[in-house]
């Protein structure tokens, strides 16, 4: 995809783009804002003297018996509880800055509008990750945003996202590895000398406030540990991972399980470092675009990765492509990625009963894989000098 998409890509990637948001409405038959009310119960709980990580206190119809669970640490939920009987307003004020900041971040950009309503309309996960009012989508819009912004200056600025990554990481601790990116972004340049300074202690400031918060509060924070492991380990809610492939299998071999793990990380960490190398030896790993590519890769990294995760990562990893000179094999293969999805269409004669495309896990990481192959089809070597400012 160039800048100024040709109507070639255009068209196609509309009309599926708004099957999908049409077709997703239905998601939201139930409500919105779903998790938003998970925090809401929590606090309730919590500021009339109960224990907010009780897995009593979340009664479902599920066959666990027990519904979503409250899984942040306890710094978060007295952050939550100050707000009280007004978190709810608070929340979706929030929420709406987050948007508008997002939506500022793209400017004029054309193709990054258009880049982010197929992202958005993606197998449904905007319409999921958005309405469902979890906190994680929101921020992961104001970090993209802000690397948006980079490259709209051509400018690599990290000092707001460096602070952004440690304060979202108290919420989502694996937000911590998006270190990475203004760590890898500064090499050889004269901001690194500074940066990593400013990385390094920025990662001492969250390890120093996590082991503060699990030492003071003690028994709570072991109370919200096990209710992170009920949520995830116990009730199988464990997302799309690349994990996922190998879970099933070691999860019957018992103590092996543990393998499924090392395999997702060698796995990714394999390809970060990967896309590292090619973007030092092409000249690009200076360049703010490069940026949204290793976010995606660390986002996927995440081996609990959920659908306002998941959503980020199309995101990011589109809007990428949409900085690169597409030729026509890569537009190609985008087209074709985006295509694949509407085996998902439930109840329609596109959905895959059968097959490969049945899964819906094969059918993301297929798309993702072929959009990233249609990116590394249009990297160039840079001919600009790396950033210095």
């Amino acid at each position: 995809m160039q800048k100024n998409l040709s109507l070639f890509y255009q068209i196609p990637l509309l009309a599926i783009g708004m099957i999908w948001l049409i077709f997703s409405l239905q998601f939201l038959n139930k409500g919105i804002f779903w998790d938003l009310g998970i925090y809401q119960k929590a606090v309730l709980i919590f500021n009339s003297g109960g224990n907010a990580y009780d897995t009593s206190q979340y009664p479902s119809n599920f066959s666990s018996g027990i519904g979503h669970l409250f899984i942040y640490q306890p710094l978060v939920l007295r952050g939550m509880a100050y707000f009280g009987d007004k978190l709810g307003m608070i929340a979706v004020l929030a929420y709406a800055g987050s948007l508008l900041f997002f939506a500022t971040s793209l400017g004029k950009q054309k193709s990054w509008w258009l880049t982010s309503f197929i992202a958005f309309a993606y197998c449904g996960l905007g319409t999921v990750a958005i309405g469902s009012g979890n906190v994680t989508a929101f921020l992961h819009l104001v970090l993209i945003g802000l690397l948006l912004r980079n490259i709209n200056v051509n400018k690599n600025r990290f000092s707001y996202f460096i602070a952004l990554v440690i304060l979202f990481s108290l919420i989502k601790p694996y937000f911590i590895a998006y270190l990475l990116i203004p760590l890898a972004m500064s090499y050889q340049t004269m901001q690194m000398k500074k940066v990593w300074l400013s990385t390094f202690f920025s990662g001492v400031i969250f390890v120093a406030i996590v082991a503060g918060s699990f030492w003071y509060f003690g028994d709570e924070f072991k109370a919200f540990m096990t209710a992170v492991k009920v949520q995830t380990i116990d009730k199988h809610d464990l997302g799309h991972g690349i994990l996922m492939y190998f879970y099933e299998y070691y999860r019957s071999a018992g103590s092996l399980i543990y393998r499924a793990y090392v395999l997702h990380f060698a796995i990714l960490g394999g390809l970060i470092l990967s896309v590292l190398l090619l973007g030092k030896r092409l000249h690009l790993i200076n360049q703010p675009n490069f940026a949204l590519l290793l976010y995606f890769f660390l986002t996927i990294l995440n081996p609990r990765l959920k659908v306002y995760d998941l959503f980020p990562a199309i995101l990011v990893l589109l809007l990428f492509c949409s900085t690169l000179s597409q030729n026509l094999i890569g537009g190609i293969l985008v087209v074709a990625a985006y295509a694949l999805t509407l085996s998902q269409l439930t109840d329609t004669p596109l959905f895959a009963y059968h097959g490969l495309l049945a899964d819906p896990l094969n059918v993301y990481y297929l798309t993702m894989g072929l959009i990233f192959i249609s990116a590394l089809l249009s990297l160039k070597p840079s001919t600009e000098p790396a950033l210095k400012n």
